[in-house]
């Protein structure tokens, strides 16, 4: 078990350090998000109703498109420097590599995601900081970079794998998705502990962890066959 943990360990550490030498992967979702924030910002105008309406949304939304460009890109230097080919001859389990990219890509998006708290709560005026609400999107992002990791595996030796991982990674992602926006949604807009609006979220919130234990196990079976193919 160690010598498991250890080689998870070492996969996240080297995409720490490549992404500490380029920061390619952090720079490019952080300027993506802040371009589709200020967009958004100056669409809606001085409408705050209407921006704290789609707030939810937009959150939502800008963390999965902005996670797709860092899994593209994390596996691609992987795989333009020859990188993903040394850990497959390297004496470590197939499913040590996938958790490790997973943990490496869910680092980076948790990170960003910290800045889009920052960001929406002041653009928006919406409490986005609360502590349920920072549960829901660290249970989300989980799911959606475990299914992200294995569709990415496949579709990156494709050339059109830009077009192809958003195509195939949005349609798997949407149950997950659906009940945590529901959830952000509802602890965001909810008056008090007692608000009726709550009564759901229990519900929903069952559903991402389901999801994202379906979506490991999915991970921890199919990787092997997904990197030797």
């Amino acid at each position: 078990m160690q010598a498991y943990l250890a080689a998870v360990w070492a996969v996240v550490w080297k995409d720490l350090k490549i992404e500490g030498r380029t920061r390619q992967s952090i720079s490019v979702m952080v300027m993506f998000s802040l371009v589709t924030i200020i967009m958004f910002n100056f669409a809606l105008g001085t409408d705050l109703d209407a921006a704290r309406g789609v707030a939810t949304g937009l959150l939502w939304t800008t963390i999965l498109l902005a996670a797709i460009l860092g899994l593209n890109r994390s596996l691609a230097l992987d795989r333009e420097n020859q990188v993903f080919d040394a850990l497959l001859i390297a004496p470590m389990p197939r499913t040590a590599l996938y958790l490790g990219k997973v943990v490496s890509v869910t680092l980076f998006t948790l990170l960003l995601e910290a800045i889009l708290v920052v960001l929406f709560t002041v653009f928006f005026n919406e409490p986005f900081y609360q502590l349920p609400v920072l549960l829901v999107l660290f249970l989300g992002t989980i799911g959606y970079i475990a299914v992200g990791v294995l569709i990415t595996s496949m579709t990156i030796q494709a050339r059109s794998r830009e077009v192809l991982l958003p195509v195939l990674l949005l349609p798997a992602s949407l149950p997950l998705v659906l009940p945590a926006a529901q959830a952000v949604a509802a602890y965001v807009t909810a008056t008090g502990p007692d608000d009726p609006i709550l009564a759901s979220v229990r519900s929903a919130i069952f559903l991402v962890l389901a999801y994202d234990l379906l979506m490991v196990a999915v991970g921890l079976l199919t990787y092997h066959y997904v990197v030797e193919s």
